[in-house]
């Protein structure tokens, strides 16, 4: 068990009473594994991972993987951070939303519900255009 785990299955469980489908990764590569091979609308990262497997990725760089794999994912970032870099840097990546901690489980469950409703209809769109 990782020192995140609480804080994952307590925002997994808030998501899943929201009516969410969710899968949760414990770490980046897992992340990124998932994001490849699913079909997600929405994913919520935190900006201060844990280094995984060696290597040091923060929330941001796997911002910007993911947006390679699924460039119309929305991406919320969770920071303990604000200002006017940290909005400059979500902007660039496309981030959907920062949210900042501590996570209001309640937000973070109309927020996810939110992008994913408008994700659906934009997807059901574009397949309507085809």
């Amino acid at each position: 068990m990782d020192a995140y785990s609480h804080s994952r299955e307590g925002l997994r469980v808030s998501l899943l009473g929201g009516g969410c489908h969710v899968e949760t990764a414990a770490g980046c590569w897992e992340a990124i594994k998932k994001i490849k091979d699913g079909g997600f609308r929405v994913a919520v990262l935190d900006a201060n991972l844990p280094p995984a497997q060696g290597v040091a990725m923060t929330g941001w760089d796997l911002a910007r993987i993911l947006r390679a794999f699924n460039p119309a994912l929305a991406i919320v970032v969770v920071t303990a951070e604000s200002g006017p870099e940290v909005n400059a840097q979500a902007e660039q990546l496309g981030v959907s939303r920062l949210l900042e901690k501590p996570i209001n489980p309640r937000e973070l469950r109309t927020l996810v519900q939110t992008l994913g409703a408008e994700a659906t209809a934009l997807a059901e769109t574009q397949e309507g255009r085809r």
